[in-house]
């Protein structure tokens, strides 16, 4: 094998799945993190190898040192998977989110990433397409195992899902709705003094905010364009806006244009309150959250901008995965749902967002005129 770009690109991707694959193995115990980490590991420990015996004497220091930092990371994080299958999970945790792992995580990403960065600078386009012809049969089949166990774990994931929504149906929605209506009734009293007041306020967005991951979830499980009609974007939005508690703090602006077309007016109110939900958590519930619509070349495209802060770029390419969340009463379902929903038009949803610049939706339906 002769050592190139590609190699070191690719030493870069193992060392993040075997990182990923033993932190998600102490946190789920779910045996497909450990298959995939065995399976992945010594082809990580081969390619280091072979770059020590192949580079020159030059290059050699560097790929030692990143060779050693590997040893003990690979030494951590089968220990964390001992730990696991001894039933001591929190300690596996710890053992991955220790100094040490982190610094010898340091050493060995930051090492081969500079080693990436450097050798891009130094060489043209040209230089650089000599350097990346490995032999890539025995990566290529690794890829398709694992998106097969990939494709596996997701079926199963979304299994549990709706195994789990089915029981918050019965087993919490009802009682909710009792508790609702006894809220209702003791803050319709009169001579409330106001501490008992305050009181009966606090439970009651406890309720609605345990019927809105109740409704997150159940959304997420059966988001279903059933029913096609003639609508229009202000009609969709008056309806959205008007069950929801908009804050005074907050300003938002609806397009002045209103566009007419069919669609399943249910599933995109469900879209709409999810993209404001976040917007308005988004801005913390004071600021400006503005939404734009137009149609062209046949197709509606719809933005909701929030001024908040805006999303890092780890964060954006997670955002429509199911169970992702960075909120902590947040189910990791609701953006989900809306991307589903927004494909069963036959469009798709994306998002523009920047720290510091705010974030926007992007929806692009097919435009289809009233019948």
């Amino acid at each position: 094998m002769r050592l190139g770009l590609y190699h070191v690109q690719l030493m870069r991707y193992y060392e993040e799945v075997l990182a990923q694959a033993a932190r998600n193995y102490a946190f789920t115990g779910d045996k497909r993190w450990e298959i995939r980490y065995r399976a992945i590991e010594p082809l990580s420990d081969h390619l280091l190898k072979n770059a020590i015996a192949d580079t020159d004497e030059k290059i050699k220091p560097f790929f030692v040192v990143m060779y050693n930092a590997n040893v003990e990371l690979v030494k951590m994080e089968i220990r964390s998977i001992d730990l696991v299958n001894g039933g001591k999970k929190e300690q596996a945790i710890e053992l991955l989110e220790s100094k040490d792992y982190a610094n010898q995580r340091k050493i060995l990403a930051g090492g081969l990433e500079d080693f990436v960065t450097k050798v891009e600078s130094a060489y043209s386009h040209d230089d650089l397409s000599n350097t990346m012809i490995p032999s890539v049969q025995q990566i290529i089949e690794l890829e398709r195992k694992l998106a097969v166990m990939e494709d596996s774990l997701k079926k199963e994931k979304l299994f549990a899902i709706g195994e789990l929504s089915a029981r918050l149906a019965h087993d919490i929605r009802n009682p909710l709705s009792v508790i609702k209506a006894s809220i209702n009734i003791l803050t319709s009293k009169k001579n409330v003094d106001a501490k008992t007041m305050e009181t009966y306020d606090r439970m009651q967005r406890a309720v609605e905010r345990i019927t809105y991951q109740i409704d997150d979830v159940l959304n997420f499980v059966k988001p279903q364009v059933s029913s096609l009609k003639n609508t229009s974007l202000h009609e969709i939005l008056a309806s959205v806006l008007a069950r929801m508690e908009i804050p005074k703090t907050v300003v938002i602006t609806t397009p002045p244009n209103n566009i007419e077309f069919v669609g399943d007016v249910i599933s995109l109110e469900i879209v709409f309150v999810n993209l404001i939900t976040n917007a308005l958590q988004a801005i913390n519930n004071s600021g400006e959250i503005t939404i734009s619509a137009n149609v062209k070349d046949g197709k509606i495209t719809i933005k909701i901008h929030d001024n908040g802060p805006g999303m890092s770029n780890d964060i954006l390419p997670k955002i429509f995965d199911p169970l992702f969340t960075t909120k902590q009463t947040g189910t990791g379902l609701g953006l989900t749902s809306c991307k589903t929903i927004i494909e069963q038009h036959g469009g798709h949803i994306d998002v523009d967002s920047a720290v510091g610049k705010g974030t926007t939706f992007i929806i692009t339906i097919p435009y289809r005129e009233t019948m």
